[in-house]
């Protein structure tokens, strides 16, 4: 492995052991790292995420779970868990609009390698965008929905405005300019500006019309 940052990154993801901060000099450094990290560890991605606030990397099938799912809370290194949609793409991805199969309503839970957190957006970018995992929701065929919440317990809180239809549209955008995508890989959307660190509880996403994605951070098994 020429880059040793990588080769770094690379050992936290097998082992979980967190990477001294250092200094990435610019995105595409960032990239050119995480396309190395991505290699190394020999898994193909089944799509692309995005952030609202713009970051992009692959997406893992391996980090993919069930609504209802339990997660332990020493794997999600400041962690953030923020509400998410996944689409499942119906037909290889062209120049129009995408067209889905599928939605699912999501719950995306971030973690880091970096020991402090990523300090900047390349950091995040060459820790594969600071994938952790996303919980699945049922999925069926629907239109990109309009609004929705973030919920912690028992709190009731009034879904908002989402604009998940453009989301869509950027991570499509994204997907082409890497090379595009097949038929059945996904496309995920994390609106991270809604983000809430990860605690110990009960959490949903509830996406209007689409349905509800639910985990429990847990202490310990």
């Amino acid at each position: 492995m020429s880059n040793p940052i990588a080769a770094a990154l690379v050992e936290a993801w097998e082992s979980g052991n967190p990477v001294s901060p250092t200094p990435i000099a610019d995105m595409a450094t960032a990239e050119d790292i995480a396309a190395e990290v991505l290699q190394s560890l020999g898994v193909l991605p089944c799509g692309l995420r995005l952030t609202e606030s713009g970051l992009t990397g692959p997406m893992l099938e391996s980090r993919f779970m069930t609504t209802g799912a339990v997660l332990v809370s020493a794997i999600l290194r400041h962690g953030r868990i923020a509400p998410a949609l996944v689409g499942v793409l119906a037909e290889d991805l062209a120049d129009g609009a995408p067209v889905f199969s599928r939605l699912h309503p999501a719950l995306d839970i971030s973690s880091t390698r970096w020991r402090d957190g990523a300090a900047t957006p390349a950091d995040a970018t060459a820790d594969l965008a600071s994938l952790g995992h996303v919980v699945l929701g049922k999925g069926k065929a629907a239109p990109p929905p309009s609004a929705c919440a973030l919920l912690a317990g028992d709190a009731r809180t009034r879904a908002t405005a989402a604009d998940a239809e453009a989301l869509l549209q950027r991570a499509a955008q994204a997907a082409r300019e890497m090379g595009g995508l097949p038929a059945g890989a996904v496309l995920v959307v994390v609106l991270d500006g809604r983000a809430a660190p990860a605690d110990h509880g009960d959490w949903a996403a509830s996406w209007t019309g689409l349905g509800r994605a639910a985990v429990r951070i847990a202490t310990q098994e």
